[in-house]
């Protein structure tokens, strides 16, 4: 029966007080001096004081009091029952104290003192239903007497109509009973109670709602009665928002999500330092679609908590969907350096850095994740991919080969038709076409739904002018998986240029530029190739143009313009 760290020992701290008032001085620091120990008049003949009978009492269940906790404190429970049983002796009215001394005889193994203990608490404090509570609770549980625990359960309720634990003890002794009806009934006779503590509503409706396996609002006769609690909670806990908080939750566990991120949008509203209530708004949103809505809800939880983990997790993901890539990179570094030993998180970071263009830092965060995790050769294919795109491609094809080593005796799952895609536009890259052909029809053979491996592969056949008719049903088939991309169409567009039907390329290549998510400088330089083919110098120089401003750098198409513009200044005018 520990007390005297809790709320006995505040008690009697502050009884004490009311008896003892020092003065302020006698709380500041001083040095003893000789008459400090010297008595005075008064104290060698006290004067003496006299109380009434009742002050007497509560003196002496004091003293007894302050002993229990000494005894409690120095030999344990045991010792100080007999002290606190005399404190009930004298004052019955310390409910509290009344019933954990009546719990320490139950688990002594003595009902008949902690019932006797527990009917004089009630006799003297006749306005609490506690004291009968836990007599309803002994005669149930210790006793099998449910017919005792009942009669108490009810005297509890008599005493505070709107106190809901009276009703949860009468709900549990028919349950106990195995009687379903007869807890029905209880919680039907709480729902006609006239309780204006929103806390009353939202127990009622915790046990309305575990009283069904299924979704409380689905059920047709209890829907409704939930639905009335936390009406009557709304209504009684309005400006309250661990009230509103807590409605928001028995909507989110029952999966309404859109009631239950208004309520806690309201608990947030009203308090935006309540624990966690960004993050479940944030949830909520989430589950319900809404996105660009949760964004804000997660920068308030990371703004209040720049560590919270979770938040930086939901947060990158977000801002990537939206497009908006330097916030999810920031989002994700920063969950990195709280925790950098999470695999998945590491893996969507490097995915991130190759979608951004950012090789050369993903080929280093690469290289680190795999001193991290040597048994995953993901992050060496990751590794591999980086250098690819970073134009490094000899060093890649060293380590997409290493991926394979690894792969064979660690996990196999990473060597997909994607994989090999990838490694196969490394070797060609490189320079190695006959080991990229290989390695695409590798690809297709893993996946046979990679258009982009089909296009690869036949469009590489068509700049060599090698194998156009097996190139041109590959294209084929990339274009039956994806008829409307543009890269496909330029692939064929271009594999008609190289077999000389330029009208037929022509056609082909205008409606892959117009295809294309984007304008596109190879697109462009076909279409100027295929107009210079057909001797029409002036609408290839535009297309030309086109192409180079967005590469500037490409040699190749400025001496196309060169040598055309030349050409074009050097033809005698039409007289």
């Amino acid at each position: 029966m520990k007390i005297a760290t809790g709320f006995r020992a505040a008690s009697a701290i502050r009884g004490l007080a009311a008896l003892i008032i020092l003065p302020v001085a006698s709380l500041r620091p001083a040095k003893a001096s000789t008459t400090d120990y010297i008595l005075d008049e008064a104290e060698r003949a006290p004067v003496p004081i006299h109380l009434d009978t009742k002050s007497e009492r509560q003196a002496e269940a004091m003293a007894h009091f302050v002993t229990g906790i000494i005894e409690e404190e120095s030999s344990g429970p045991e010792k100080a029952l007999g002290s606190y049983r005399e404190v009930l002796t004298l004052d019955p009215s310390y409910t509290k104290l009344a019933i954990e001394v009546a719990y320490d005889y139950v688990r002594r193994g003595e009902t008949t003192e902690a019932i006797g203990v527990l009917k004089d608490s009630i006799k003297a404090r006749p306005d609490d239903p506690s004291p009968a509570l836990a007599l309803s609770s002994i005669y149930l549980r210790n006793l099998n007497k449910p017919d005792l625990a009942t009669r108490y359960a009810e005297s509890a309720l008599k005493a505070d109509p709107n106190r809901f634990a009276a009703y949860e003890a009468l709900w549990s002794i028919s349950l106990a009973q195995r009687d379903t009806e007869g807890g029905t009934r209880v919680l039907d006779r709480a729902l006609r109670a006239k309780s204006t503590d929103a806390a009353f509503w939202l127990q009622l409706a915790e046990f309305l709602m575990n009283s069904t396996e299924g979704n409380p609002f689905e059920d047709a006769k209890l829907a409704p009665k939930v639905k009335t609690c936390l009406e009557r909670a709304t209504r009684f806990g309005a400006s309250d928002a661990e009230t509103l908080a807590r409605i928001a939750d028995f909507y989110a566990l029952n999966h309404r999500y859109a009631e239950a991120a208004d309520f806690y949008q309201r608990a947030a509203d009203l308090k935006p330092t309540l624990a966690n209530i960004n993050e479940r708004l944030a949830g909520t949103l989430i589950e319900l679609g809404h996105k660009e809505a949760a964004i804000p809800a997660l920068e308030k939880v990371v703004s209040n908590n720049p560590l919270n983990l979770a938040a930086y997790d939901q947060l990158y993901p977000l801002y990537e969907e939206r497009g908006d890539f330097e916030k999810a990179l920031t989002s994700i570094q920063q969950a990195l350096i709280i925790e950098k030993t999470n695999p998945v998180r590491q893996r969507d970071f490097l995915v991130l850095l190759l979608r951004t263009g950012k090789f050369e830092t993903a080929a280093t965060a690469a290289s680190d994740a795999r001193k991290l995790f040597p048994k995953d050769p993901f992050f060496t294919y990751a590794q591999a991919r980086a250098l690819a795109a970073a134009k490094r491609s000899e060093e890649s094809l060293e380590l997409f080969e290493r991926t394979i080593t690894e792969s064979a005796t660690l996990s196999p799952t990473v060597l997909t038709g994607l994989f090999y895609y990838d490694y196969a536009c490394a070797a060609q890259e490189a320079g190695h076409s006959d080991e990229a052909a290989k390695l695409f029809q590798k690809s297709i053979e893993l996946d046979p739904s990679l258009a982009d491996a089909y296009n690869a592969l036949g469009y590489m056949w068509v700049e060599q002018k090698q194998h156009l008719d097996e190139a041109e049903r590959l294209i084929r088939k990339a274009l039956a998986l994806d008829p409307e991309n543009g890269a496909y169409l330029d692939s064929l567009g271009w594999l008609h240029y190289q077999r000389g039907d330029y009208e037929q390329a022509l056609a082909q290549l205008l409606h892959a530029a117009k295809t294309m998510p984007g304008p596109d400088a190879v697109v462009f330089e076909h279409v100027g190739d295929t107009y210079r083919a057909l001797k029409r110098t002036a609408e290839a120089l535009l297309y030309w143009q086109k192409a180079v401003q967005l590469d500037p750098g490409n040699k190749t198409l400025l001496t196309k313009i060169d040598s055309s513009t030349d050409k074009m200044a050097q033809k005698p005018a039409t007289p």
